[in-house]
């Protein structure tokens, strides 16, 4: 056989062939053993029989380099388009250039298919290389059986440090993505994060934590009801108001007022008209733009005030940052708790998702004109192949910082086993919030959008009032500044 022969035949099975068969393997594998180790299996012996046999009938080169060649040009092909795409998409696995590089790979159909179904993309360039050094083996060691020489040249040294550092540039790439990434739940790590028992907050429902105003109120609503919604941290105070002053309504009618759809799907609600008043932080810019585009503009009205805060393991000796220091943090230019006074551990930083009402006040009142890096995400398997890339929840591990509201972090999911964190020496306290001390104080806003009726005029003007203010103070937050 001419080595011009051997190299088409060598690469049309290395790129074309090898990953066939791998597919094929992987498919009957999974079918016959019904998982994905009976699928590896399956699909390892396919690719080792086929090699096997053509290396046992096909006369090979003497030198190594040639060789090893065609099957290091196939795997440059898929690696190089690996790593540009991979590269491009900036680490993220969701992009739509991961959809090009599964294209482009398309005799891995069934490989794919099942690294998707699994979520772990990092097998890609795996079981590439795999391929690869399971066909290079068996040529050298088929060779070797037949008693025939084989001259190790210096380019096959070239070559082999060719497929290293493309191995090592790829092994990279994921480093640089596990350090924004969790890659997974991990169900032993304690959770500090937005979810709540609605159920607990539901109006007229029997045996809520709402709170009772304990005197008659000032005004009441028996028709009209004014339609509510807003963020998870302000659903105890605006449920609370609702039940005290909608009267005729039972926990299965008060649905159809008062709801609680998180920030970023209540101001959606609000520019689309299907409430009349949002309680929560300020819009995101974002959401500024949006209602402009449809014609609305938003009116807020302070009604209380929250401190923004920021908490830690309570194990952490770390008790206090300045404003700086937190800035560096996010923007990952302090990595090591060493850094600021603590043990030496890395800094896992946690963000909320965008157009959240923490999150929109982390990026207007923290990090202001500095641009805050891609938070630390967390990515699974749902489906048959679809990935979910999410911001990943605050887990309490001893070196995570996060950030909430105060009354959410210490009443709705008070936890004694995070603490929260002074800010230049000045604690998030009632008395500080009160007073302006604590840096970061924040306003509760009534949202509206457009003109208000009468009755939703009425109930804001209510929460104004001495009895709505003492009201607010009742429910857990702090009364706003006059």
């Amino acid at each position: 056989m001419s080595l011009r022969k051997y190299n088409i035949i060598a690469i049309l099975m290395a790129l074309l062939a090898t990953p066939v068969l791998m597919s094929i393997g992987f498919i009957v594998g999974y079918v016959i053993g019904r998982g994905l180790i009976a699928a590896i299996i399956i699909s390892s012996l396919f690719l080792l029989s086929v090699w096997f046999l053509y290396a046992k009938f096909a006369r090979f080169p003497e030198k190594a380099s040639d060789i090893f060649l065609p099957v290091l040009i196939a795997f440059c092909y898929y690696i190089i388009s690996w790593i540009i795409l991979f590269g491009l998409s900036n680490y993220n696995l969701n992009d739509d250039l991961i959809g090009i590089y599964i294209f482009l790979a398309m005799p891995y159909i069934g490989v794919n298919f099942f690294v998707a179904f699994i979520g772990n993309y990092s097998l890609f360039p795996v079981i590439n290389g795999g391929a690869v050094l399971t066909a290079a083996i068996i040529a050298f060691v088929t060779r070797f059986s037949n008693n025939k020489k084989i001259i190790f040249d210096k380019r096959f040294i070239v070559y082999a440090a060719i497929a290293i550092l493309l191995c090592g540039i790829s092994g990279m790439q994921f480093y640089i993505k596990s350090i924004n990434t969790l890659g997974g739940y991990d169900y032993n790590a304690e959770r500090v994060g937005d979810e709540v028992d609605f159920w607990n907050y539901q109006p007229f429902s029997r045996n809520n934590f709402l709170k009772s105003l304990n005197e008659t109120p000032d005004i009441t609503f028996t028709e009209d009801y004014p339609k509510l919604d807003g963020a998870t941290a302000a659903y105890p105070v605006y449920g609370a108001i609702a039940q005290e002053l909608y009267k005729g309504l039972d926990e299965i009618t008060a649905e159809n007022y008062v709801k609680c759809t998180t920030t970023a799907n209540a101001y959606e609600r609000l520019i689309r008209g299907e409430i009349d008043i949002l309680f929560g932080a300020q819009p995101s810019q974002q959401q500024i733009q949006s209602a402009r585009e449809k014609g609305v503009e938003f009116t807020l009205t302070p009604i209380a005030k929250e401190a923004f805060v920021f908490f830690v393991h309570k194990d952490n000796p770390v008790s206090s940052l300045t404003l700086e220091q937190i800035q560096d943090i996010y923007q990952k230019k302090i990595t090591n708790w060493k850094k600021v006074g603590g043990k030496s551990e890395k800094i896992m930083p946690f963000q909320r998702p965008e157009n959240s009402g923490s999150q929109t006040v982390m990026l207007a009142m923290i990090m202001k004109d500095k641009k805050l890096p891609a938070p630390l995400r967390e990515e699974y398997a749902a489906g048959m192949g679809g990935i979910i890339n999410q911001v990943a929840e605050y887990r309490n591990y001893t070196s995570a910082i996060g950030y909430s509201f105060r009354y959410f972090a210490t009443g709705m999911r008070s936890n004694d086993n995070i603490k929260l964190l002074a800010i230049d020496g000045t604690e998030p306290t009632v008395e500080n919030i009160r007073n302006g001390a604590y840096a970061f104080t924040v306003d509760v806003y009534a949202v509206t959008a457009g003109p208000q009726s009468k009755n939703t005029a009425m109930l804001i003007n209510w929460i104004l009032s001495e009895q709505g203010q003492n009201f607010i103070e009742t429910c857990g937050y702090v009364r706003r500044g006059d």
